[in-house]
């Protein structure tokens, strides 16, 4: 019984309509056929030709009138095909209910293609500034990291030619400090690349050679606060959230570097948020404006606020998107 039930209730819907309809003729014609027994043959079937065509002229009805359902459905299908300029075009057999579904429709798909419009702008920020991040450390290397090594090289030569021992020495340990300078150049420009501290030894330990390293350069303390909730998190957003810190304290450096700073890491259900705050006003360079992006293209939410005379940057991205 209750397949059969669905069975007849899985019908499509102009089918249902047109059933109810010709039900209620049909009973309406039954009825009146039992009332009036004297019917004739010939007026019995005029009743029953009258009730077919009744039946047609439903069935066309239904189709119009559910015609605007069918181009919203052929409309979802082109959408889903990749066409995500199709829109829903005014339809004349369309009550002033469909019409408002169709609007409401368009409207959801013009936000659907404003939002894919930012997205593809936010990538190309991205590549642009990874190409200008590129060039930079191009040049380091030519401008510094390459001078030194010829220097070096200039110096392991002059030894070869020189024939005083002590001389020799002084200029073996001058071509030493050279590269040993080099290496800690090459150091820095791969760790400004990409700090493996955050992936390789976690969020917290990251955070706190990046405080030693900021204290040493500028004199004033910044303090790491990690609640017990953020000792595990993944590596992708450890990474993240590491090089929003370290923008924001560049940025700190660059415009209030006698201001101390504070970063708090907390975490909760499904969620890790950053906070970086200090005194004095941040006018958001460059830097954290990309990293803005690429928290936002990571599915997360980043905010730069100037309260009070001072600047906080909270970001916050959920792991199981960050790291997917």
């Amino acid at each position: 019984m209750r397949r059969s039930l669905q069975r007849v209730l899985g019908v499509p819907l102009v089918a249902k309509l047109i059933g109810a309809n010709v039900i209620i003729v049909a009973s309406a014609f039954a009825i009146q056929t039992a009332a009036a027994s004297h019917f004739t043959r010939a007026e019995i079937a005029t009743a029953v030709i009258a009730l077919a065509a009744a039946s047609v002229v439903n069935f066309f009805l239904v189709r119009l009138a559910l015609r605007p359902i069918d181009e919203l459905e052929q409309l979802a299908e082109h959408v889903t095909e990749g066409d995500f300029d199709a829109r829903s075009v005014p339809s004349p057999y369309a009550d002033k209910d469909l019409a408002r579904l169709s609007e409401t429709i368009n409207n959801l798909l013009d936000s659907l293609a404003q939002e894919r419009r930012r997205i593809q702008d936010l990538g190309a920020q991205v590549v642009r500034a990874h190409d200008v991040e590129r060039a930079n450390v191009s040049r380091e290397l030519h401008d510094s990291i390459a001078q030194t090594l010829a220097a070096a090289r200039y110096q392991l030569s002059a030894a070869g030619r020189e024939d005083d021992l002590s001389e020799i020495r002084n200029l073996l340990a001058a071509a030493n400090g050279m590269i040993l300078a080099a290496v800690e150049e090459i150091m820095n420009v791969s760790s400004s690349l990409h700090s493996r501290v955050a992936e390789d030894l976690g969020l917290e330990a990251a955070l706190g050679t990046l405080a030693r390293q900021v204290e040493g350069r500028s004199g004033e303390a910044v303090e790491i606060v990690v609640s017990s909730n953020a000792k595990s998190i993944p590596a992708g957003v450890s990474a993240t959230l590491f090089r929003v810190v370290e923008e924001a304290l560049r940025e700190r450096e660059m415009r209030h570097p006698r201001k101390p700073a504070t970063v708090n890491v907390d975490a909760g259900d499904g969620f890790v948020r950053i906070e970086v705050t200090y005194d004095g006003d941040s006018s958001a360079k460059a830097g954290l404006s990309l990293m803005k992006d690429q928290v936002t293209l990571a599915g997360g939410t980043m905010t730069i606020e100037n309260r009070n005379g001072g600047t906080r940057v909270t970001a916050e991205l959920k792991p199981m998107k960050a790291a997917s």
